[in-house]
């Protein structure tokens, strides 16, 4: 990973109620984020793809705290099938 080291990252998730990362994944631009969702009165974390598509969205879960969404999120296979850390040699943090 450049920009962050891979527990930088994870950390970040973990520590700061509410990250924001912004990275490339083999030449696509990603954005990261953490809301709280007040109608449903529940943590979500999001992934999508910064661009012009119709449905941006590559990953959205759902959890009661940060530790909840950060444990869903290193799990995820939607790094063309890898998660984060089979992926993280790919990766270029640039903002976060």
């Amino acid at each position: 990973m450049k920009g962050n080291t891979i527990n930088e990252f994870i950390g970040d998730l973990l520590s700061m109620g509410g990250p924001e990362k912004e990275f490339i994944f083999r030449s696509q631009r990603y954005f990261l984020e953490t809301i709280f969702n007040h109608k449903e009165n529940i943590n979500e974390l999001v992934v999508f793809e910064c661009c012009d598509k119709a449905n941006p969205y590559i990953y959205r879960c759902k959890g009661k705290n940060l530790k909840d969404l950060v444990n869903q999120f290193e799990k995820a296979k939607i790094f063309d099938g890898m998660n984060i850390y089979e992926a993280e040699k790919e990766i270029e943090v640039i903002f976060g």
